[in-house]
């Protein structure tokens, strides 16, 4: 959860170079780097690989681009002391060492805890007919294990505050659960409306509608989970094995599930064509189809009671992509 900082004096010449300041530590603060960036992280983290340190001697050092320079030097220098370096580059291990050892333990208790199962026993009939109007009956509700949270705990520049949420729980092919999607109600103004129960997950996941049918066959690979859902609401596994993709830059192990796959058709929300195309050559083009659709699919299917048969013709109709862009 971030803790918004003051940029001190002494780094004055930093100031409206960077942005996302917070304190990592008394002595640590973190932003995105002057000279080679860094955006938000998928689950909402924000970027840190630029270093600002305030013992002795004040100094800052990005761990991407090793952009480094003292508080007190004139102009900037990419010379990097070695023996900086190296007592950076370990700390840096050490950390992330760190990071896997509290993401190991923080899955571990959510699978013996059975949480999603808590927010599923939350599901009143209200909860169920906020599902029911997004496309999915109480018999998938159950089955895809899906929930509700009336009052989860969210932080927002530095503050806490509560949000009634939807719950997706994610599982791999083995029904073992990966994490927790929360789809918030009534999100806060440049606040994301989704969010994962454990945080870190840079990149997302592969949403299975059916987890334990391989990825070998025909992929329809749909973006957003909700959407993946009313695709297999109504088109059922006749058209192929469907999954939901963590909107238009899905990360590396999410391409790798789909590389797999026989065939891939891309479905993407209206104006997400380049987004499309670029997950397309991760994967292979040459297997790949990309389906343009006027409207978000889901709100396609539920506006126009869609049938099975026009769902099929809509996934026929999407475009090879190989004789489109040319090449693999």
């Amino acid at each position: 959860m971030p803790r918004e900082a003051i940029l001190p004096p002494e780094f004055d010449w930093l100031a409206g170079k960077i942005s996302y300041l917070q304190r990592q530590s008394d002595i640590e603060l973190s932003a995105s780097c002057p000279v080679c960036g860094g955006s938000v992280h998928q689950g909402g983290e924000w970027p840190d690989r630029f270093r600002i340190f305030l013992d002795n001697p004040p100094r800052v050092w990005c761990r991407h681009c090793f952009y480094q320079r003292f508080a007190d030097q004139e102009g900037a220098s990419r010379i990097v002391d070695p023996v900086l370096l190296e007592r950076r580059h370990k700390e840096q291990v050490e950390h992330e060492e760190a990071r896997k050892r509290s993401a190991e333990r923080a899955l571990e208790y959510l699978r013996s805890s059975q949480l999603w199962q808590s927010y599923n026993e939350n599901m009143d009939d209200a909860a169920r007919a906020i599902w029911r109007r997004r496309g999915i009956p109480d018999s998938l509700q159950d089955y895809w294990q899906l929930g509700y949270d009336k009052a989860h705990v969210f932080w927002r520049n530095g503050a806490e505050f509560t949000d009634a949420t939807l719950t997706i729980p994610i599982f791999d092919e083995s029904w073992q659960a990966l994490n927790i999607k929360h789809r918030l109600m009534h999100p806060p103004d440049n606040y994301g409306k989704y969010r994962y129960e454990l945080r870190g997950a840079a990149g997302g996941y592969l949403y299975r509608t059916t987890p334990e049918e391989p990825l070998d066959g025909h992929v329809i690979a749909v973006e957003g989970e909700v959407k993946a859902m009313n695709v297999a609401v109504r088109g059922g596994s006749s058209q192929g094995t469907i999954v939901g993709i963590p909107g238009t830059n899905p990360g590396p192990e999410v391409i790798a599930q789909l590389k797999g796959a026989d065939r891939v058709t891309l479905v993407m929300d209206p104006g997400a064509k380049a987004a499309g195309i670029k997950i397309a050559k991760a994967i292979g083009i040459a297997k790949c189809r990309l389906l343009e659709t006027v409207m978000k699919i889901d709100d396609g299917i539920l506006a126009t009671d869609m049938s099975e048969r026009k769902l099929a013709q809509l996934l026929r109709g999407a475009t090879v992509l190989s004789a489109f862009v040319g090449g693999r």
